[in-house]
């Protein structure tokens, strides 16, 4: 009969430790927070030093300036992707992974309008960069629609990120 009991509890062991340790590596929401948010404020700081000064740079009358302006945007625009990359390899909460997902495209869309808007400052195209300003807003809004049940701190993006 011992033999037995001793059969039955290793088989249950067995059966049980996988579950357990796979639900032990699954993260949590709020883990996920925690570990995405310090990616985010990083690259918020960065960007606020990549972009300092824009503003005024791609509102002058001077080609100069604007190119500068444009450059910028182009650089923030490859910060912006480092950082996502970064976001992407944290594990995700497998109830979240969707909407993470769908997230991720959001941002990739906010970075490739970033792009845009920097090339057509870098070519003087003060009317087409006016609509992909506007196109880089309304991104990062969807993207904040779909990630505000997250409550990141530093991964809402607004207009002030970029400017």
């Amino acid at each position: 009969m011992k033999g037995v009991l001793t059969a039955a509890i290793s088989v249950t062991a067995m059966v049980l430790l996988p579950v357990a340790a796979a639900s032990a590596e699954e993260p949590t929401r709020a883990q996920y927070v925690e570990q995405v948010d310090p990616i985010c404020k990083a690259n918020t700081e960065a960007n606020k030093r990549i972009l300092a000064n824009v503003r005024t740079k791609a509102r002058s009358k001077s080609p100069k300036a604007v190119r500068e302006a444009g450059a910028q945007f182009i650089h923030a625009s490859g910060a912006f992707d480092a950082a996502k990359k970064k976001i992407v390899a944290v594990p995700r909460p497998p109830a979240d992974d969707a909407r993470l997902l769908k997230w991720f495209k959001y941002l990739d869309i906010v970075k490739a309008d970033l792009r845009k808007l920097g090339k057509a400052l870098k070519a003087n195209e003060k009317i087409l960069a006016a609509h992909e300003q506007v196109r880089v807003e309304r991104s990062a809004n969807a993207a904040n629609n779909v990630s505000f049940i997250f409550e990141f701190r530093y991964c809402h993006l607004s207009a002030s990120n970029f400017n």
